[in-house]
């Protein structure tokens, strides 16, 4: 073989290779800082920063608040996933994590981690204020160390305080802009605690034979399925009455308080529908549905929430 054609094959290799490498380096690293997650963080502070008091002057700071909890929203994701890697290779949903069967090693996690923690640090700090930064690292704390070190393998009632970490996004995003905190943005945290043991709950159902191999005390495992449904549809309720306190109180329009109502009501009768079900293999796949469901109740309830918001603010700024 002559060298140009032993170069020319080398050169395709290398392009073999980094075609089908990054895009999994890529996918391993979304997946440790737990994208999907992410996500949904960003967009519950999107909601808080749009609903802010003429947050359009002070984009530079919203900005810097979006990037900053994806940053340590992604931190919080990978600690997570440092502290369970032998509980993720216990788990059919967890057990192709990039940490869990070893794509990824532990020193690049902690570097990772470092790395995405450091950079939200860093953003914060310069370009928003000290109780955007407060915020932030109160909820990665909260869920990389207070949630996954002690609440998750402690208690079967882990989710509800850990929910707590997970709510504040919509506070960070409203202080982010430099707003005062007041009633709406708190509500808007309430609204997520109230919400996420009934989003995740179903899913624990869906899993509760991995979470029992892997000893994690999750509810359906130490209380069982009909205790965790019956608990499912008390935190909907719960959730859709919080859901109308800012139209009771007058903090929001008909326009939401017709949305919320609705979508509540649809809500909460999937639960009770899954909670009527008899135990079996059809009532695990309605609960993973339920879990899905539970994530566009609550985008129902936010974009309801930016919609009520521009109906009554448009008009004013046009006059």
């Amino acid at each position: 073989m002559s060298e140009l054609e032993l170069e020319s094959k080398t050169t395709t290799s290398r392009e073999t290779l980094s075609s089908v490498f990054i895009p999994r380096l890529v996918k391993d690293l979304l997946t440790l800082a737990k994208f999907k997650v992410v996500s949904l963080l960003v967009f519950t502070a999107l909601v808080g920063e749009l609903l802010a008091p003429e947050f359009w002057k002070h984009w530079p700071g919203a900005l810097a608040g979006l990037a900053g909890i994806a940053l340590a929203g992604g931190a919080g994701g990978v600690l997570n996933q440092l502290v369970e890697p032998v509980i993720d290779q216990h788990m059919r949903r967890t057990h192709l994590r990039p940490l869990a069967n070893g794509r990824i090693s532990r020193l690049g996690a902690m570097l990772y981690a470092a790395t995405l923690f450091c950079s939200a640090i860093i953003i914060l700090s310069l370009w928003t204020n000290p109780t955007t930064l407060a915020l932030t690292l109160l909820g990665t704390v909260g869920y990389g160390v207070i949630y996954t070190l002690y609440l998750k393998p402690s208690t079967p009632w882990n989710i509800v305080w850990g929910g707590i970490a997970g709510a504040l996004p919509p506070l960070i995003g409203w202080t982010a802009t430099g707003a005062a905190i007041s009633p709406l943005p708190v509500f808007l945290v309430i609204l997520i605690f109230a919400w996420t043991p009934a989003h995740f709950w179903p899913l624990a159902l869906y899993h509760r034979e991995d979470y029992a191999k892997a000893d994690i005390p999750m509810l359906p495992v130490t209380h069982g399925v009909e205790r965790t449904c019956n608990e499912i549809v008390k935190y909907a309720v719960f959730t859709l009455v919080v859901s109308l306190l800012p139209f009771a109180l007058g903090e929001t329009g008909m326009f939401y308080g017709i949305a919320a109502s609705l979508s509540g009501l649809w809500y909460l009768w999937l639960t009770i529908k899954l909670k009527r079900m008899p135990i079996n293999r059809k009532m695990d796949q309605f609960a993973r549905r339920v879990f899905g469901h539970s994530i566009t109740f609550l985008f129902i309830l936010y974009a309801a929430l930016i919609v009520d918001h521009a109906i009554r603010i448009v008009p004013a700024i046009l006059n």
